[in-house]
């Protein structure tokens, strides 16, 4: 309740609501919850704000989103397409790339989340459905011994 207060002070009296997260360095983590603030700023048409300093995705350590985005008027996807979310998991790498990243410059961007993992690449539809994906295929290679 303090720190809402403070906030109020510093921001002004229409702010609502103001909470903490801990995301522990965690990419995907940041980023799904990075996606569910710009996801309630677009649905409710609302100005919605994360300050993190070890926030680990691209250095984005304040993010503002107004109707789902970024002040500058860009989509979140466009700044995160410049490179793929690292997820370290059982000593292996997994790589998530947004929609519009492209792996070749001339390549076309994908409508949907790619992952790879051990040499394999895959699509989903979202970027939970990927990550879910990825690691059902990460305990299948556990179970073979892999």
């Amino acid at each position: 309740m303090e720190f809402f207060r403070h906030l109020k002070n510093d921001e002004g009296s229409t702010l609502t609501a103001a909470g903490f997260v801990k995301m522990a360095g965690d990419e995907t983590d940041a980023l799904i919850i990075t996606i569910f603030m710009r996801d309630l700023s677009a649905e409710y048409g609302i100005r919605t704000s994360i300050r993190d300093e070890d926030h680990p995705l691209a250095k984005l350590r304040r993010l503002d989103f107004g109707r789902g985005r970024l002040p500058s008027g860009q989509s979140l996807e466009d700044v995160l397409a410049k490179r793929p979310v690292i997820k370290k998991v059982e000593g292996e790498r997994i790589f998530f790339y947004p929609p519009t990243f492209r792996l070749h410059s001339q390549g076309p961007p994908s409508p949907e989340w790619a992952y790879a993992l051990c040499g394999i690449r895959a699509y989903a539809p979202t970027l939970l459905e990927a990550e879910q994906e990825a690691l059902k295929i990460l305990r299948g290679f556990g179970h073979l011994g892999a």
